[in-house]
């Protein structure tokens, strides 16, 4: 296996394909310092391509977890240095294109830290990050969130470390449909599939939908104005670009309102650093009124308590269990690939673009289409082989969308 050939190819789908950089645009790539030299290979195909600049932002995780460790007083990790908040600002206002490049060095960094100064460092980095992250998922750049493996992640996902950068790239292959004569092509199909998918939904305008299956009776209320959304998006200069890739999912934002029910999540997910398994949650009148878990159940506390929309739902999300995420029969303990093998419903803040109009409103007007508003935005996987999911109308009738994990629209 040819690791440089594939590292090239990988990295021209992302820029050329997935964030779809324009001829004189910036480029801002965020990654931990272990992704230093894939970072280099991004860089370099964004420079051939005609950027006007490449900046490489670098997170250590290690100095985070020394911080909240070390810190005398605790209440010092609500500091954040205010010209972090300006930078990210000009990010939005001068165009950028953005990449979020994930992969951990250490992917438990965060296991065992005290839940309480780790929500506090949290809480204090979400706020600095609000209006950024709400430009994004307004799409008011192009933006994408993509992964390349390091030697820890990948030994954790595939059970050691043995010839594991050969293994961990036999998995992701089909995954990332670079095993495709045309990998960009093939990306471009599924997008027409999703966009397909996302028809039936928007023309079907469903009241609520109905998750069932064993520790599962969920309904989710939506809404008129609700549009599921999926694959390629535009942003404000009307150039479409992939958010995620992979991407197997299409999702909107529901009434936060109208969740009742029970759930109980099908895979683990990474909550403040931390992983949560066998997490489950009771609603009533949208809120999550009852909870618990297998393990961290203190983070998941910490999570619940965030701010006041952190008991309610932002997202509802559609996955069927033919994604080459789920057949794979991994756990990747990363959100970004987790959340494209199973149906899932997201805690947190909801998603504009989900809204008619949606973009172009205040928080105010958002508020109005009781469009979920919060700092953070974490994903629960609810949906299995066993996991059927349907759509109920105005009048009470419901209809198939996915049977036993599939597709049937």
């Amino acid at each position: 296996m040819d690791f440089d050939a594939l590292r090239r190819e990988y990295a021209e789908i992302i820029v050329k394909t997935a964030i779809n950089l324009q001829e004189g645009e910036p480029l801002l790539i965020r990654a931990e310092v272990v992704q230093r030299e894939f970072s280099k290979v991004l860089a370099e195909v964004a420079y051939s391509m005609g950027a006007s600049f490449v900046s490489l932002q670098y997170t250590d995780p290690k100095l985070i977890r020394l911080r909240i460790d070390k810190t005398l007083d605790e209440n010092n990790l609500k500091f954040m240095p205010s010209h972090l908040e300006n930078m990210y600002d000009c990010y939005l206002k001068d165009g950028w294109s953005s990449i979020s490049l994930r992969g951990p060095e250490s992917p438990d960094i965060m296991e065992g830290s005290d839940p309480v100064r780790l929500g506090k460092h949290s809480r204090a980095n979400s706020i600095v990050m609000r209006k950024f992250l709400k430009g994004i998922s307004s799409n008011r750049i192009a933006w994408n969130v993509c992964l390349y493996p390091t030697e820890a992640w990948a030994s954790k996902v595939l059970g050691s470390g043995e010839n594991w950068e050969k293994r961990i790239w036999e998995v992701l292959v089909p995954i990332l449909r670079l095993d495709r004569d045309d990998p960009a092509g093939a990306w471009l199909e599924h997008d027409t599939e999703l966009k397909r998918r996302c028809g039936h939904m928007n023309r079907a305008r469903y009241d609520r939908i109905h998750f069932t299956g064993p520790d599962t009776d969920l309904y989710i209320g939506m809404a008129p104005d609700r549009v599921f959304a999926g694959g390629r998006c535009v942003n404000q200069k009307g150039i479409e670009f992939f958010p995620n890739i992979p991407t197997e999912e299409i999702f909107s934002t529901p009434d936060h309102t109208r969740t009742e029910g029970f759930v109980k999540t099908t895979r683990p997910v990474e909550v403040l650093g931390t992983q949560v398994t066998g997490a489950w949650f009771r609603f009533s009148a949208g809120q999550v009124v009852e909870f618990g878990a297998d393990t961290n159940r203190e983070m998941l506390e910490q999570y619940l308590n965030f701010d006041e929309g952190a008991r309610a739902l932002g997202e509802v999300a559609l996955v069927d269990v033919n994604s080459p995420i789920f057949r794979s029969g991994k756990i990747f303990y990363n959100i970004l690939f987790d959340e494209n093998a199973a149906c899932h419903i997201a805690l947190g803040n909801g998603y504009a673009d989900c809204i008619e109009n949606g973009t172009r409103m205040s928080d105010d007007e958002l508020k109005e289409t009781r469009c979920n508003s919060s700092l953070v935005h974490t994903d629960f996987m609810i949906g299995s082989e066993e996991i059927s999911a349907f759509g109920i109308k105005q009048d009470g009738s419901e209809e198939k969308i996915i049977e036993h994990g599939l597709f049937v629209i």
